[in-house]
């Protein structure tokens, strides 16, 4: 085994996200490499090549296997130890029920008279009904937020315990994706999941025909056309289930102007100084149009949901689906022999030079519920500090194909997430949908507005009916 030099390569270090890792591991496996070039970089979990292990196949081709060390932390610690006793685990993810289940047996076999019993809600109805559920309920000791609107509702709510001096949050979780539960230095959460909110396509699909991956908003359009063309729908977008509909407003906004500007358009909309007939968020709308006008989506697709939608990926009716990697666990149970024959691709917007390549968001925030007893308090971080070792934390990305926000994870055993790591080599924006915190009064009707309008609704009328909307729920 051959050990090389640390090394920082250009196109990593122009990735905000990226960490550093401050000490060199002993000992590797074998086959392993330390800072050494790997095909894909894992640049957007926020990690340098001289954090990451390569492993060489037998072709000597180097892959990006996992995260190896935090920044300025030292090693993983192990989980803490829990009191006896029983608390509710609150999320979003049926999907992911059996899995956590597994995890959560290991946990109490590991703390004989503790329990955590799983409370499970779609994500539709987790948004809408978490807070007043969990806010009443003293039991609900650990619990899951989404990034932005939500987990500004619970940390407003006093519900979030500040776990900042607890040594798994320092040394067990990718630094830079603890960004979304910190506040003003202080950490209230961990976001487990390390998604991708771009398209997913079928690789062998695109073999067959001939398609290659669109790299230009002219060539996006053209791929439509030519896979309509073939009697197949191009993209599967879930326009009828809001939640899903909207990640591709992510990939929308990222190049729509320099961050700074998309920044200051988003807070002059939530403050109502900025209405949506302007023209950074007409120009947003009318790509949808263009979309719809290309052929790009299913017929009918105001009422395509997001159980169509992936079952008609799944069985190769469509070419892509464009929700993010979070969707490819659905994708595989629907149809076993998807099993890496996913891929994925950044959903660019301009001809021109994108300021950014793809979407990244570190969400499924874990965290404590700071009105719950002192004892289930202590069961909880025991929990989360459980979920954060590697250990734990491979169980669940590789049964549920969700890349994690945990250091030393292996992804060897999942191929759709290794097939889907060449994303993490592009420059990567943090999912930029979620800098609309007001999500009734803002983010929703502005989601249906572009829905409507992908859907074929005239843009006009439609956003200047929702800009009325909108200012009369923000009172402005």
């Amino acid at each position: 085994m051959k050990v090389k030099g640390l090394k920082t390569f250009g196109a990593v270090a122009t990735v905000a996200l990226a960490l550093l890792a401050t000490s060199v591991p002993a000992t590797f496996a074998a086959g392993e490499e330390f800072g050494t070039t790997c095909a894909t970089e894992g640049v957007s979990t926020g990690n340098m090549t001289t954090s990451l292990i390569c492993v060489k196949g037998s072709n000597g081709k180097l892959t990006w296997q996992r995260v190896r060390l935090g920044a300025n932390s030292g090693a993983p610690v192990a989980a803490l130890k829990a009191p006896k006793g029983t608390i509710e685990f609150h999320h979003w993810r049926p999907e992911d029920k059996v899995v956590l289940q597994s995890i959560i047996d290991k946990f109490q076999a590991a703390n004989p008279g503790t329990f955590v019993n799983q409370v499970i809600m779609n994500s539709v109805d987790y948004t809408n009904l978490a807070y007043s559920k969990i806010s009443v309920n003293k039991k609900a000791a650990v619990f899951v937020t989404s990034r932005g609107g939500q987990f500004d509702q619970f940390y407003n709510g006093g519900l979030l315990r500040d776990l900042s001096s607890d040594r798994y949050i320092k040394q067990n979780v990718i630094q830079s994706a603890l960004t979304p539960a910190t506040v003003n230095g202080k950490v209230y959460g961990v976001p487990y999941q390390s998604l991708f909110n771009n398209p997913i396509y079928n690789t062998e699909l695109f073999a067959k025909k001939g398609y290659k991956v669109p790299t230009t908003w002219t060539g996006l359009l053209a791929f439509c056309k030519q896979v309509k063309g073939d009697g197949i729908i191009p993209f599967a977008w879930p326009a009828a289930t809001r939640g899903n509909a909207g990640q591709i407003l992510n990939s929308f906004m990222m190049n729509s102007a320099p961050l700074a500007e998309v920044k200051a358009h988003v807070a002059a909309i939530e403050s109502g100084k900025e209405d949506l007939t302007t023209d950074w968020f007409k120009g947003i709308a009318t790509k949808y149009k263009q979309m719809n006008d290309a052929g790009c989506f299913p017929a009918n697709v105001a009422g395509y949901n997001d159980t169509v939608a992936p079952a008609d990926f799944a069985s190769g009716k469509a070419a892509v689906y464009p929700t993010g990697t979070f969707g490819m666990s659905t994708v595989t149970k629907l149809n076993p022999d998807m099993k890496g024959k996913m891929g994925i691709f950044g959903l660019i917007t301009t001809d021109a030079k994108p300021y950014y390549e793809g979407i990244t968001n570190n969400t499924f925030i874990l965290s404590v519920n700071a009105k719950a007893s002192a004892t289930d308090q202590n069961i909880a971080r025991a929990f989360i500090s459980y979920l954060t070792t590697a250990q734990a934390a491979q169980e669940y990305a590789v049964g549920t194909s969700q890349h994690v926000s945990i250091i030393n994870v292996d992804y060897a055993d999942n191929i759709d997430l290794l097939n889907t790591s060449a994303i993490m080599g592009k420059k990567l924006l943090l999912a930029p949908r979620f800098l609309f915190t007001n999500v009734n009064n803002v983010r929703n009707p502005l989601e249906d507005a572009l829905i409507a309008i992908g859907s074929g609704a005239d843009i006009n009328t439609t956003l200047t009916n929702t800009s009325k909307t909108i200012k009369q729920g923000i009172g402005a």
